[in-house]
């Protein structure tokens, strides 16, 4: 899976992004309805941990990414012809259109972070990590971050992203003054400490 489909578009959750099917994206974005879990009965699909279908906007590389994986896919989709499970829908599947295996997936991504020699314990999961604390560190607001992420409140997200949130008090102050300084300049106003 590429990184911007997960991670720099981030959010969604490993069963999330292997349950999407191609007729929940259109527009730029992608509906989030469903998840893929891996039981001991075999794999399932489910709602989304909140139970509620939320939609995550793609930047424009994320969409180009998921056009040429597309026409991948539609290679396999020729090659398998009626037994291929079109019928699934999946973005991300096997080349016959089955499912993927969670485990599976997470077991290749973690190999592949030890090859391109990434901090030990990088994972799929971390990519969900870096984007939710690139986006909170970026200014995104904390309510939009925990929609994007589908937690199931602003609470949930506050708590597990407090680590990037301890900065901001700092940059409020920042932002503050620097709309005072330009108030005041607008106004005419003498800046703070200068005597008339």
């Amino acid at each position: 899976m590429h990184s911007d489909v997960h991670g720099g578009d981030g959010g969604p959750r490993r069963g999330e992004v292997l349950a999407l099917r191609w007729s929940d994206i259109f527009g730029g974005r992608a509906i989030i309805a469903r998840s893929l879990s891996q039981t001991r009965a075999g794999l399932e699909f489910k709602g989304t941990k909140s139970e509620r279908p939320r939609t995550v906007s793609m930047t424009a590389e994320a969409l180009e990414a998921l056009e040429a994986h597309r026409t991948r896919q539609d290679g396999f989709r020729a090659q398998y012809g009626t037994d291929y499970r079109a019928d699934l829908d999946l973005v991300f599947a096997n080349p016959d259109g089955s499912p993927l295996k969670p485990d599976s997936v997470s077991a290749s991504i973690s190999l592949l972070c030890r090859r391109l020699k990434l901090p030990p314990g990088a994972s799929l999961h971390t990519l969900r990590h870096t984007h939710a604390t690139h986006m909170l560190v970026g200014g995104v607001p904390l309510q939009v971050v925990s929609e994007r992420l589908g937690h199931s409140s602003v609470r949930v997200t506050a708590e597990v992203y407090a680590h990037s949130l301890r900065g901001q008090d700092d940059e409020a102050v920042r932002k503050l003054e620097e709309f005072q300084r330009a108030s005041r300049s607008a106004a005419g106003a003498p800046a703070a400490g200068q005597v008339q």
